[in-house]
């Protein structure tokens, strides 16, 4: 995601369910096929929805997230659920859909209708030219305002939709376009599915007057442009960019893992969101500029981390948009030069340094007020300079192998910070441990003051750190008289230490880490 501008638990008690934050431990969701109707003539969405989950506790009664309707008439109202063709006694209360006698069956399906105004998570607006749009926006955890679901990233499932919408619009989801017929003389109805299991936060569709342009396929992924049509050719310019940035990513990485790459402008609430298989991007953010690359590889670098192999727990999101962002700047790297490469890890540094200020966090962040508060530059560029302090400490080779083998170990599957590390030391079979103490599970950063004495060729650093003690390597380039130049390197280890060198000429002057390798501050 950029940045513009409880699930399926069984327990005992009512109470226990509406405060409960950990969720999946007792049910597996396998399945939603959702039917959905949208209007013209009505915010009112009506659904049928079939959920498939397997049991692991029989004890309990089940729960689903659905936002339940409010006096403002926002909201979701079911009107009946089934197990079979039998009525379903439930309660709906707040976020909860409570279901009371269901048949123990080890593979258990239920059908929920339910309709109402979504009061989140499904936008239905007007968009910048002032035409009626529905798109999802589900992030973090706002899916359950519009569909009956586990709203969490740890619970993965697949998910097919049937979509009837009036026939002038184009209708976008997650998956394979399975059918598209007229339903009556008014509406057209589209079916999507992806059998790749999903966190509900990507999970999404959406409905405008698209103009859809596909672009040449991707070692055959098939990859399209849906953009408004007033002004069209600006972001379908703009959108050209997915097939370059796609193979890039294929290359280095691995195989695209959806069936398909939609790139979708959109009216909601975030510059994009990498919902899986079809990115949407701000209305704005597309202007024929060309100016919004870094959020278009951002975006499509989700589909791997983020949206395939998904974080465990929101604690973990820089495995999600730490990657985004480190990926981004490799990608940017390969296109533009290495200047480029530096100079966005310049700005980045100086993102968490000033944020630090603030909010002294460490990077697992398991203290946070809200899962917004997430969205920080610790979860993006400290996440995206952990990774390339960890490429400096194991090397490009072992770096890329790392990142494949954790790739291809949790693809669709979920991961924590723990694994991603133990991947690496099996790679680099380096102890790891104090690297990710020092950077991941701890705060902060580096706070030095580096001083030089200069006589003739022999020089002499002094470096003093003014907060906590850090391990570090800090390189240094000379510049000598002789037009030369020479790098050093000090591997500090005390809060107060001293260098001394001898160089082939007198020192003219020197640079501290000329190739942006550490993640550090300069003490005032």
């Amino acid at each position: 995601m950029k940045l513009f501008k409880n699930p399926l638990i069984i327990l005992f008690a009512i109470h226990t369910i509406l405060s409960n934050l950990v969720i999946g431990q007792t049910i597996d969701v396998k399945r939603y096929d959702l039917a959905i109707s949208l209007s013209d003539t009505t915010n009112v969405i009506y659904c049928t929805e079939y959920i498939n989950f397997d049991w692991l506790n029989f004890e309990n009664a089940p729960a689903f997230n659905l936002k339940s309707m409010n006096k403002s008439g926002e909201g979701m109202m079911v009107k009946s659920v089934y197990q079979a063709n039998n009525l379903i006694s439930f309660l709906q209360r707040n976020d909860s859909l409570i279901l009371y006698n269901l048949a123990h069956l080890v593979n258990q399906e239920v059908l929920i209708n339910y309709q109402g105004i979504p009061d989140d998570g499904l936008i239905i607006s007007n968009n910048k030219y002032g035409e009626r749009t529905f798109f999802g926006d589900n992030w973090p955890n706002r899916a359950h305002h519009w569909f009956a679901c586990v709203d969490h990233p740890s619970d993965k499932a697949a998910i097919s939709y049937t979509i009837t919408a009036p026939k002038k619009y184009g209708v976008i989801a997650n998956g394979a376009l399975k059918s598209k017929s007229m339903l009556d003389s008014a509406n057209i109805q589209y079916t999507y599915s992806s059998t790749t299991e999903l966190p509900t936060k990507v999970m999404v569709l959406g409905a405008a007057e698209f103009k859809v342009v596909d672009l040449n396929p991707v070692v055959g992924i098939p990859v399209s442009s849906w953009v408004y049509q007033t002004q069209s050719k600006k972001a379908l310019y703009d959108l050209e960019l997915a097939t370059e940035i796609l193979d890039f990513y294929i290359n280095y990485i691995s195989l695209y893992p959806f069936e398909k790459l939609a790139n979708v402008q959109s009216t909601t609430r975030y510059g994009g969101m990498e919902n899986a298989g079809c990115i949407f991007y701000d209305e704005n953010a597309l202007n024929g500029t060309r100016s919004s690359e870094d959020l278009i590889a951002h975006e499509i670098a989700h589909q791997w981390f983020g949206n395939s192999a998904t974080e465990k727990e929101w604690s973990d999101i820089w495995l999600s948009e730490g990657f985004a962002t480190y990926f981004t700047n490799i990608y940017l790297a390969n296109k533009y030069g290495l200047e480029t490469f530096k100079n966005r890890m310049i700005s980045d540094r100086k993102r968490v340094i000033s944020f630090a200020k603030n909010y002294n966090h460490p990077l697992v962040d398991t203290t946070y007020a809200n899962l917004t508060d997430l969205l920080n530059p610790n979860s993006y560029q400290k996440g995206s300079w952990i990774l390339h302090m960890l490429r400096n400490e194991v090397g490009d080779s072992l770096f890329q192998e790392g990142i494949r083998k954790y790739y291809d170990l949790y693809k669709y599957k979920n991961a924590n910070t723990r694994d991603f590390k133990n991947v690496f030391e099996q790679v680099s079979k380096i102890d790891l441990d104090p690297f990710f103490n020092q950077w991941v599970f701890n705060s902060g950063h580096p706070k030095i003051n580096v001083t030089a004495k200069i006589n003739q060729s022999k020089i002499s650093f002094q470096v003093n750190q003014t907060t906590k003690l850090f391990v570090f390597p800090l390189t240094i380039e000379l510049t000598l008289e002789n037009g030369s130049k020479e790098s050093v390197l000090l591997n500090v280890k005390q809060a107060k230490q001293s260098f001394n060198f001898n160089t082939t000429s007198k020192v003219k002057s020197w640079t501290l880490d000329p190739d942006v390798n550490l993640l550090f501050e300069i003490a005032k």
